[in-house]
């Protein structure tokens, strides 16, 4: 071993230090379940428009009254499209890999040294891992766009800047001011009578009824300290009911954490964040932000066909390829996808600004 080298530098360590940064899926895996893909550049999502209808009253004497069909709305979007290209080192098949030993040795979970072939393969797999996590990261984000705001502005390089609307009903989007803040100095806010008029607000316009309560930091923050509820948890605890169980002290995890249930809502604290085209790193969800979901909206991860020839234009979430470069040498590896996250009932999500508090 080269003597300059101290047994202390972080190159000789053993361990290996993975990187934790990895993509959440919170918000996908829990309200976004269903997966379409599409063998068209289109993706088609059926909705039951229902009324709250009544039969018709009608003279047992006269005609029958004809009613309207029960409507189905077909709703169309054409998906954003995605090409994550890479060129890998083209040296780093010679090179130690992360965690071999200094000096080509074997690695660190034991085994025969590494060739420079399994070097190269093995470097291509933790690529191709990253694009992964990417591609799942750009969904997740979607998905917090979809919820907060019941729209989705995309652009990119030859894509023009473009919103897709999902058609939210505008009483579902609920920004406080002035004292009506959670944390205003002053406040006349009370959470516990917010939620409640969120509760009827979104029956009203879907007929869902809220599951799920996503908070940010500051929000959940004024919730704990709102008498009313600090009272409910306290009682909750003296008279082991279920009116009120909330963690109180501070948490923090990656995605979301269940902090507890607040009468029949899961109450959830949610932490992730995302690099955006200015290297900036943003949350995923604002804070000062409340998200009220319902397990009914039933969203849909949609892909669209693979616009690439070589593939045969399949149908599939994402599709990997790569191939060689002869002078200079270079590999290149390319991950496609057309992916979007769609709210099937829209009207069972409600986003709320209840605090100024910014992370």
């Amino acid at each position: 071993m080269n003597p300059t080298i101290s047994i202390f530098d972080t190159n000789v360590l053993i361990q290996v230090v993975a990187n934790l940064k990895v993509a959440q899926t919170f918000l996908l895996d829990g309200f976004f379940p269903n997966i379409v893909e599409s063998d068209t550049q289109y993706v088609s999502i059926d909705v039951d428009v229902g009324k709250r209808r009544m039969s018709p009253f009608v003279s047992p004497l006269v005609e029958g009254k004809l009613v309207e069909a029960r409507r189905i709305q077909t709703n169309v979007f054409e998906p954003p499209y995605i090409k994550d290209k890479r060129a890998p080192d083209l040296m780093r098949p010679v090179r130690r890999m992360l965690g071999e030993r200094i000096a080509g040795g074997e690695m660190i979970n034991g085994g025969a040294p590494m060739t420079a072939g399994e070097r190269m393969e093995a470097n291509l797999v933790f690529e191709l891992a990253d694009q992964v996590d990417m591609l799942k990261r750009r969904q997740e984000w979607m998905a917090a766009q979809a919820l907060v705001t019941g729209k989705l502005t995309v652009s990119g390089d030859g894509f023009p800047t473009s919103t897709i609307d999902f058609q939210r009903d505008p009483s579902l989007t609920i920004v406080e001011t002035g004292t009506g803040l959670w944390d205003a100095a002053g406040t006349v806010a009370n959470p516990t009578n917010s939620v409640r008029e969120w509760s009827v607000q979104m029956l009203k316009a879907s007929g869902a009824q809220i599951t799920d309560l996503i908070f940010t930091n500051s929000p959940y923050n004024a919730l704990i300290k709102d008498d009313e509820v600090k009272n409910a948890i306290l009682n909750s605890a003296i008279r082991a009911n279920e009116d009120a169980r909330l963690m109180q002290g501070p948490v923090a995890a990656p995605g979301a954490v269940l902090m507890g249930y607040w009468g029949t809502y899961r109450v959830w604290l949610y932490n992730d964040w995302y690099v955006d085209d200015d290297n900036k790193e943003l949350p995923m969800i604002p804070d000062g932000t409340v998200l009220a979901v319902s397990d009914q909206l039933n969203g849909s991860r949609a892909y669209g066909a693979i616009k690439d020839p070589a593939l045969g234009y399949v149908a599939t979430a994402y599709a990997p390829k790569s191939w060689m470069q002869e002078d200079p040498a270079q590999r290149f590896l390319m991950m496609q996808s057309a992916p979007l996250v769609i709210p099937s009932r829209v009207n069972a999500c409600l986003a709320a600004t209840v605090t100024s508090s910014a992370a």
